[in-house]
């Protein structure tokens, strides 16, 4: 059996020391526990309190006006890219370019290896001093300038021959003359725009065949007034010798008293006829002129010569010189 050992009053005191000692270091580590949650503490105050000034600062007064901020730019090169388009001679071209280049239609035109002349056109008025901007579209265009002749037909133009002694005296006269187209060299400068034509330009004009009038003949025996033949009352009859005259001797187409020249209208020396006479003329061969007037003069026409009045040349040359009778109806008042 077991004996319980009394503790002596050393043993008390040794015990005692070390409970003391181990108290203190409890003590001591419990204290420096304590500052470590003091500090920690205290830092997150201190967060707490920027994190409070930061959002106090970024507080937005919902009632005023807010200009929105542009958004920044991402730089990623120091150097800006653009586009430039050139079409020339059916070919497509796109080149990059810097916008620090300074770039000109013309850098443009080198890049796509293309030649112009003074003759070529581009598009929107471009030189090739324009300065390239993106996208910019520059289309050539090759002019080419060509002579062109050009074979023109003249139309023939048709007249009337009108003839009136020739019909009476049944004298053949010409058939009807056709007439033939003649032809002109018009000459064009054509302006080509990648071989199409744009414009032309008459340069020059060379009749090469003239045409050829047709004639056609008419009898116009209609044109002479004969009323019921002769007349029964007139002042006198005088002997003539009748020639004819018509638009194409010297004269022209007024009479001297100022009138067109037409048939019915005769020429005579005024001192024997005065100007405005009304007369009648029958040729000793039977060829009725009719009633007239003395409405013109001639300086081949001479005392009892009067001249007849006929449209047509072939006419009048057929007509030739003829005796014949002149009624003089009424005496004129002259100029």
């Amino acid at each position: 059996m077991a004996v319980k050992r009394k503790m002596s009053k050393k043993d008390i005191k040794i015990y005692g020391r070390i409970l003391t000692v181990a108290l203190f270091v409890v003590f001591t580590i419990a204290c420096f526990f304590v500052y470590d949650i003091v500090l920690v503490a205290k830092t997150e105050d201190v967060e707490d309190d920027n994190s409070s000034d930061v959002i106090v600062d970024n507080i937005i007064d919902v009632t005023e006006p807010v200009e929105p901020k542009e958004p920044k730019k991402i730089v990623v090169s120091d150097k800006v890219i653009f586009l430039a388009h050139l079409t020339a001679d059916n070919k497509d071209y796109t080149f990059p370019f810097n916008v620090n280049e300074n770039a000109t239609v013309g850098t443009l035109l080198e890049r796509a290896g293309v030649t112009i002349t003074k003759d070529d056109y581009i598009n929107n008025h471009y030189t090739v001093d324009t300065p390239l901007f993106e996208d910019i579209y520059v289309e050539i265009g090759r002019i080419e300038y060509k002579e062109v002749v050009e074979k023109v037909s003249i139309p023939f133009d048709t007249v009337e021959m009108p003839m009136i002694y020739s019909i009476w005296a049944g004298k053949k006269v010409k058939d009807n003359e056709k007439g033939q187209n003649g032809t002109k060299e018009i000459t064009y400068r054509v302006k080509y725009v990648d071989g199409v034509k744009v414009s032309s330009t008459k340069i020059s004009e060379k009749v090469t065949k003239k045409p050829v009038t047709a004639k056609v003949y008419v009898d116009r025996t209609d044109l002479l007034d004969l009323r019921n033949g002769p007349p029964s009352e007139y002042i006198t009859v005088i002997d003539i010798k009748a020639t004819a005259y018509t638009t194409i001797e010297a004269g022209g187409t007024v009479t001297a008293t100022g009138h067109p020249t037409q048939v019915g209208y005769v020429a005579v020396d005024p001192s024997v006829i005065p100007l405005h006479s009304e007369l009648y003329i029958v040729l000793d061969n039977g060829f009725v002129y009719g009633y007239c007037k003395a409405m013109d003069v001639g300086g081949a026409i001479k005392e009892n010569d009067i001249d007849l009045f006929l449209p047509d040349y072939d006419d009048m040359y057929n007509f030739g010189v003829k005796s014949g009778k002149c009624y003089i109806i009424t005496y004129g008042k002259g100029n």
